[in-house]
C-alpha cells in the first residue's frame, strides 16, 4: 500500500483518471516465528490488486466483485468449496473499513483463509493526500480497495483434495491429466509390438485432440507397479493401461485417482 498510494498521488489528478486499478505479482518476505509449508512461509508469491475510485459505491462494489472472482477461481478451477463472508472488526486489515474473505474448509474441519478483499474507504487516500478534482471542480479524497491471494492456495489445494496415497489434483490444474502406461508384449513378439505401438499412437492422438494433457510412461527400466504408485502419488487424475491383450480386444483399462476403487475396461 505504501508504494502504490505514493504513486497514486502522482498519477491521479482528475475524476477522469478514476477508477485506477493496478495489479501486480510480487515476492514477499515476512518475519515468521513458526512457518508451515505453503500456509505460512517466510517468503511467498502473491497476486495483489490496488484500486482508487471517485465514489464510495464504486470502491465497495469493486471489493465485493474481486471477492466473487476469487471464490469463482477456487470453486471452478481448483475445485475448492469456499464460504464468503466479512471479517470481524478485530480481524480486519489495518486501516480498512471492511475486509471480505473466502474461507476454504479443510478435511480436518479447519477453515483456511484463502483470499481477502479490503474496502479501504478514504483512509489511505487521506493518509497519502491523494485527491482528485470532481466534475464540479472541487477537490475530493479518493476511495480505495486492495485484494490478494497467494501461494497459500497450493496448501489449500493439497489439504482439500489429497489423501494418504498422495496428491489429488483437479483435472483443470493437473500438469498431466492422463498418464498412459503401455504394457509391452514379449520381446520376440514383433507383431504384437507393432500393434501395441499403433494402438498407443492412436490413443494418445485421440486424447490430445480432446485437449487433454497426456504423458506416456514408456520407461523400460521401471516396473509397472512402481509406475502406478508414482503417478498415483503425483495425483494424476486418470491412468490408462494398455497391453497386448487389451489391443487384441480393442479395449484399454482406466484407473481414476479418485471416485472409483477399481479399474474399468473401456472400449
Amino acid at each position: 500500500e505504501t508504494m502504490i498510494w505514493h504513486m497514486f498521488k502522482k498519477w491521479i489528478v482528475s475524476h477522469r483518471d478514476l477508477p485506477l486499478k493496478m495489479n501486480q505479482w510480487a515476492n514477499v518476505m515476512r518475519w515468521e516465528m513458526r512457518t508451515r509449508p505453503f500456509l505460512r512461509t517466510s517468503e511467498f508469491l502473491w497476486q495483489e490488486g490496488h484500486t482508487a475510485h471517485a465514489t464510495y459505491e464504486g470502491a465497495l462494489q469493486d471489493s465485493k466483485d474481486m471477492l466473487n472472482q476469487y471464490a469463482d477461481m477456487c470453486e471452478k478451477l481448483l475445485a475448492i468449496p469456499v464460504v464468503k463472508g466479512a471479517k470481524s472488526p478485530s480481524e480486519r486489515f489495518a486501516g480498512a473499513e471492511e475486509t471480505f474473505t473466502i474461507e476454504a474448509l479443510m478435511q480436518n474441519g479447519w477453515a483456511l483463509q484463502s483470499g481477502t478483499s479490503h474496502f479501504l474507504g478514504q483512509s489511505f487516500g487521506k493518509a497519502f493526500d491523494v485527491t482528485f478534482q470532481d466534475k464540479d471542480g472541487k477537490q475530493q479524497d479518493v476511495w480505495g480497495t486492495s485484494w490478494g491471494v497467494s501461494t497459500r492456495l497450493l496448501g489449500a489445494l493439497i489439504m482439500t483434495h489429497s489423501d494418504d496415497a498422495g496428491l489429488v489434483l483437479p483435472p483443470r490444474v493437473a500438469p498431466v491429466q492422463v498418464v498412459v502406461v503401455p504394457i509391452p508384449p514379449k520381446k520376440n513378439d514383433e507383431e504384437g509390438i507393432v500393434a501395441l505401438n499403433d494402438a498407443l499412437d492412436n490413443l494418445v492422438a485421440d486424447l490430445k485432440s480432446k485437449g487433454l494433457k497426456v504423458k506416456v510412461d514408456d520407461r523400460d527400466y521401471v516396473r509397472n507397479g512402481a509406475k502406478y504408485f508414482e503417478w498415483e502419488r503425483k495425483g494424476v487424475p486418470l491412468r490408462i493401461e494398455l497391453g497386448p491383450r487389451d489391443v487384441k480386444g480393442g479395449v484399454c483399462v482406466f484407473k481414476y485417482r479418485v471416485g472409483s476403487e477399481g479399474k474399468e475396461t473401456v472400449n
